[in-house]
């Protein structure tokens, strides 16, 4: 039952010398075995907690470093800054850098074995992040995702690449068209992989997704952690939304269950434009692994308006609470504050421990400065804590940041709420974080608090803020870098400061702890991140073991080569399962679904599923032991008896999910096993499962001059109307040619804000060298003309860089914009121009007849209440019509809204695979 509980790299790389003395790593002792880092907490668990005892309290002062790579110093086009978490596996460490490259190198030496670099990397050099975070490893895969919102699976012996998959594929809208972004690493367990995305500040929804390793998908549909676009509490305009899982989930294997925190609502520091307490947004969620369902949620923080995410991947473990032992899933917050509840049930244990000293938050107010602690950067952020089932202690890294938060007067257009997709308004006048409080130095510390009780019992502060988390052992150690640049080790039960290194750059990362041979090893990525200490200024590995240099600084050896993995192997064609070859179609297959599938209102305590049972009959027969796909997912179960299959269809968004027949190798119709050409027909069928908005007062009038008026209203389960027309965005286009004139094909065209705060990336250009995008042409002044700066990707060459050059858009207004390519990454940007009209969103209702789109001579968008109206060329009297309903993009030449015109420029010729088709029938008077 779902339910809420309510309260609130192989070659020599790069080796230390020391007092003149080359200093060899430790050799190990055979036969002690390899133990690796499993994962970015190690275990699924994310409990980072290492069996090793190796190093320990009593011969810690004696750990040094034993060697560091210099990423930069192998390819100077690596940019600065790091936040990767170490994965290790039979002596091989795998780690990212910026701009998603995967790196495999000798955990022992820090030699490179192989190096994976996206094939289309300059688009990332454009982006306003660089992050990543780090890979999994399972089921003989290298998986890392990218900026661009796929999933990358490679070899772990060669980095050779296997396959990629757009998320979008699984999940509808989850492109960075929309403002959606990966900088987190994946995580593994039971063969799945889990993810989420980052992007909660441009109004996305917030979803996890499950693969198979083989990267098809584990549930039928994404879990969405919000309502959809245009409902509920997101009525409020495009940037409305969040609620996103943009650090690694946790699982416990235990119980094939799923944790995950969720992010701030959306826009981040304006309350009003998203009333209420935003359910599930700053929320811990358990979901069941093996079905996508929830189990149950719990609020962190109601009515946010502070951009305090719940971004800590949560800790699951058995813990001694009270004196009796239970099944704990903890997190603390941006907050500052800690929680635990029970696993199972979600029944609270403790709240609002804090974590950090200052958690003064006032209620913002336009136009006045408000001081905040922590700032919107502070607390724990993504952070990750650690439990030591010794001492029965949780360990947090914590930001005790400020900041002077002075909210914004909304603009007229604001007051409209029109924001739109690409618009940059996050709600404060001085800044996406806040002004910087005087006489305040932002800092750190690190931190336990004893289950058993509940209660603080150390904490030491650190000069600046700590990002990348703690780690502990089991000897009672633990570690952790900090913005300061030092690498620390203490005392578990004490918080007693053991050993310091200084590795010379800010740490936005934590260790992960590994033995090869017998000996242990510490490694952690150094160079931070620029929203903390003054981070982004290197991109290294530092690895220390028992014995090992205690100097400060390095110098770097030579650079030997290595091995660069190809981009990608040919696809090997996939064959159905039943057939090697061809054969001639016998008899008749049909796929029966049920129709009447009402869009129902979105609601928390809800996993917002329905199971519903499809039918798979050969010539009127039931067929047993057939497999289908719906939209791509693999139903586990063969179809039964009766022909039946299930699954569970999203409720809350109207579409079509399509049925096909994947495996007929085992099927039976009438108790016999099938013919080749019968188990073809098989193969061949298809259908849909439709869920769309119920249709009532469905009627056509013929017209003295002969076209015919259709009216009625659309109106989901509960009554209400569809999510209402708005305005997503605006549109630009445009040809990239070459020096001499010609098209230029595959280039990407990047704009970005003068503050970073959006880009956007337009399709790939095609053979003529056309490419389009959305962007918004604004910024978060009322500057007209709008500077933004425009650059373009082309393989692994980036034109502009990752400034650009800056060119002047008409402010939110649609536009076109050429560009020519030439040598040496220069180009030439032409003036825009601009043009009316814009892209809006909204449902479309539209008839086939005889199963050909019927294109209206007019036609009106649903109004509030759901009404809708159109007129039909007088070609349809006297015939069957079938109702269909999409919601899409449409560009419109003039303003749409409720109940106003739509644009019939933009009318599908055709409706694909997943439009909603057939939803009711209406046969059309002769005269």
């Amino acid at each position: 039952m779902s339910r809420r509980i309510s309260l609130r790299a192989g070659a020599l790389l790069v080796v230390p010398i020391a007092s003149g003395v080359l200093l060899a790593s430790a050799a190990g002792r055979p036969g002690q075995g390899d133990v690796g880092w499993g994962g970015f907490g190690n275990t699924p668990d994310e409990n980072r907690h290492s069996p090793l005892t190796q190093i320990n309290t009593g011969n810690v002062d004696k750990l040094g470093r034993v060697f560091v790579v210099d990423f930069r110093a192998i390819d100077t086009s690596v940019r600065r800054g790091e936040q990767s978490y170490p994965v290790v596996r039979n002596g091989t460490l795998y780690m990212t850098t910026n701009d998603d490259n995967v790196w495999a190198l000798d955990a022992t030496k820090g030699t490179v074995k192989w190096r994976w670099t996206p094939d289309n990397v300059a688009v990332f050099r454009n982006f306003g992040i660089v992050a990543n975070r780090g890979v999994a490893l399972c089921d003989g895969h290298v998986f890392v995702l990218t900026l661009d919102m796929t999933i990358a699976s490679l070899d772990p012996a060669t980095g050779e690449l296997q396959r990629r998959v757009p998320i979008a594929k699984a999940v509808p809208g989850a492109s960075s068209s929309y403002g959606y972004s990966e900088t987190s690493a994946p995580i593994c367990a039971n063969h799945r992989l889990i993810l989420g995305a980052a992007g909660s500040e441009y109004g996305v929804r917030g979803f996890v997704m499950a693969y198979h390793t083989d990267l098809t998908p584990a549930w039928p549909n994404p879990f969405w952690t919000i309502p959809p676009a245009g409902t509920s509490w997101r009525r409020g305009g495009t940037l409305v939304g969040g609620g996103v899982v943009w650090t690694p989930t946790t699982v416990d294997t235990t119980t094939n269950t799923l944790y995950f925190g969720t992010g701030s609502a959306t826009p981040l520091y304006f309350q009003s434009i998203r009333p209420g307490s935003n359910p599930r947004a700053d929320s811990v969620i358990a979901v069941d692994l093996k079905t996508g369902r929830m189990k149950w949620w719990q609020q962190q923080m109601a009515h946010n308006e502070w951009s305090y995410d719940t971004a800590q991947p949560p800790l699951v473990y058995n813990a001694k609470v009270g004196g009796k032992r239970r099944r704990v899933v903890s997190v603390a917050t941006m907050e500052g504050v800690w929680f635990a509840y029970d696993a199972a049930s979600g029944q609270p244990i403790y709240q609002r421990i804090k974590v950090i000293d200052r958690t003064e938050h006032p209620a913002l107010q336009p136009g006045k400065p408000v001081s905040v602690f922590p700032s919107s950067l502070g607390g724990v952020n993504y952070s990750p804590a650690s439990f030591d089932p010794h001492t029965n202690y949780v360990f947090n890294g914590a930001a005790e940041t400020a900041a002077v938060f002075t909210l914004a007067k909304l603009t007229p257009t604001q007051r409209k709420r029109k924001l739109t997709l690409g618009d940059v308004f996050l709600g404060l006048e001085n800044g996406n974080f806040g002004a910087v409080l005087p006489g305040w130095h932002d800092h750190g510390s690190i931190s336990a608090i004893d289950v058993n009780s509940g209660t603080r019992v150390w904490k030491f502060t650190t000069p600046e803020p700590e990002r990348g988390g703690v780690t502990t052992t089991e000897s009672g150690l633990g570690f952790a870098g900090g913005g300061d640049g030092l690498m620390r080790a203490f005392d578990l039960k004490t918080g007693k400061i053991l050993w310091t290194f200084q590795t010379g750059n800010p740490i936005a990362s934590g260790a992960s702890i590994y033995s090869v041979g017998g000996t242990e090893y510490v490694a952690i990525t150094t160079g931070g991140t620029p929203t903390s200490s003054n981070g982004g200024t290197a991109t290294k590995l530092m690895v220390f073991a028992l014995p090992g240099s205690q100097a400060g600084s390095y110098r770097p050896l030579r650079v030997e080569a290595y091995r660069t993995s190809p981009h990608a192997r040919p696809s090997r064609p996939v064959r159905p399962a039943a057939l090697t070859r061809s054969h001639a179609r016998v008899g008749r297959a049909v796929v029966t679904t049920p129709s009447g599938l009402v869009v129902q209102p979105w609601q928390p305590n809800s996993s917002n599923v329905r199971t519903v049972l499809g039918r798979i009959t050969l010539n009127g027969s039931p067929v047993t032991g057939a497999h289908v796909t719906v939209g791509g997912f693999a139903v586990p179960q063969a179809t039964a008896k009766d022909g039946s299959f299930p699954y569970d269809v999203d409720m809350t968004i109207a579409g079509r999910h399509v049925v096909r027949v994947s495996d007929a190798s085992k099927a039976k119709s009438r108790g016999r096993s099938l013919s080749d050409g019968e188990r073809s027909a098989l193969l061949g069928a298809s259908g849909g499962l439709s869920v769309g908005y119920q249709i009532d007062g469905l009627a056509a009038h013929v017209q003295k001059n002969g076209t015919v008026v259709v009216t009625g209203r659309a109106h989901d389960a509960a009554g209400q109307g569809p999510p209402t027309v708005h305005l997503l965005t605006y549109q630009l286009n445009g040809t990239i040619t070459d020096a001499g004139g010609k098209p230029v094909q595959g280039a990407v065209v990047i704009t970005r804000t003068q503050d970073r705060d959006f880009w956007t990336h337009s399709s790939a250009s095609d053979a003529a060298g056309h490419y389009s995008s959305f962007y918004a042409a604004s910024d978060e002044t009322t500057a007209d003309p709008v500077p933004l700066a425009v650059g373009v990707a082309l393989g692994d060459v980036s034109y502009g860089g990752n400034v650009g050059t800056n060119a002047p858009f008409a402010r939110l207004r649609s536009a076109v914009l050429n560009i020519q390519l030439g040598a040496n990454a220069a180009y030439k940007v032409e003036t825009p121009t601009s043009y009316v009209g814009a892209v809006y969103s909204g449902l479309v209702i539209g008839f086939t007849s005889g199963g050909k789109v019927v294109k209206p001579l007019a036609e009106r968008w649903p109004d509030a209440k759901g009404n809708f109206s159109m007129t039909l060329p007088g070609s349809v009297r006297g015939k069957a019509l079938y109702l269909w309903e999409n919601r899409r993009q449409f560009f419109s030449r003039f303003t749409a809204r409720p109940g106003g015109a739509v644009d019939l420029e933009s009318w599908p010729a055709k409706l694909g695979p997943a439009v909603p088709s057939g939803l009711a029938a209406l046969k059309v008077p002769s005269g």
